[in-house]
């Protein structure tokens, strides 16, 4: 069974933690069985090198990661959406002919922009709610959902609810997911060793709290759930 999904991570601000976002959720697809292509749109190709870093100390599932500028990503977009069940483009954290470019791409049905719980980064979403407006003229399927990302893990701290607030009662064009990720030191481990969090926890034995969270995102983008199963044997793809 096909993912058929094209999803998109970017926004306008940078350092909001896109690429580990795109980057687990490509290696969990892979890791489901799905046949998976990571689509790295930022110069600095932190996929990419994720992705290559990943070959180079022979993790099973490999990812295909290929390198794509421009701005007239519409073209290689569908070409990558026809041949592939899944496709996870990964743009820089700036307002680029890039990121322009994938969120009319008609392919792309699916937008995730990542996000902060502060001020700064709040304000950032007012020119992506006005771009994705603009985007619907060209690509009226596109779903644009904020992830609240890098959240305070103490419990008495409220940013993660009044960011979501803020998103639901400000921003018409955009939506929030109700996972939250929260800042821990798994995913920067993870990236370091060229594996997704869940691959990570399980092998160092962690506590599993970033696990928690990235299996909570599968599920909502993907509509069905990750079996940890799939850690112990990468074969065939998932049943819906």
């Amino acid at each position: 069974m096909r993912a058929q999904r094209c999803i998109l991570v970017g926004g306008e601000k940078g350092g909001t933690g896109k690429s580990t976002i795109a980057t687990n959720l490509a290696t969990m697809l892979k890791l489901a069985g799905f046949d998976t292509h990571l689509v790295d749109c930022d110069t600095q190709l932190t996929s990419l090198k994720f992705a290559t870093r990943r070959t180079a100390q022979g993790i099973a599932p490999a990812l295909v990661c290929t390198h794509v500028a421009g701005n007239q990503l519409q073209v290689p977009l569908a070409d990558l959406a026809e041949k592939y069940d899944a496709v996870i483009i990964d743009c820089g954290g700036q307002d680029s002919v890039e990121l322009r470019s994938a969120m009319i791409a008609p392919c792309v049905e699916l937008m995730l922009i990542p996000v902060q719980a502060g001020y700064f980064d709040l304000e950032t979403l007012v020119t992506m709610n006005q771009l994705v407006q603009t985007s619907h003229i060209y690509n009226p399927r596109l779903v644009a959902q904020c992830i609240i990302n890098r959240a305070p893990t103490h419990a008495q701290v409220s940013v993660a609810e009044e960011a979501r607030a803020f998103i639901t009662d400000e921003l018409t064009q955009l939506g929030v997911l109700e996972t939250v990720l929260h800042d821990r030191v798994s995913y920067s481990y993870a990236v370091a060793k060229g594996e997704s969090v869940v691959e990570y926890e399980h092998r160092a034995k962690r506590d599993g709290k970033a696990t928690a969270e990235m299996l909570g995102l599968y599920q909502e983008v993907m509509q069905r759930p990750f079996a940890l199963t799939h850690l112990l044997t990468p074969k065939g793809v998932e049943s819906a």
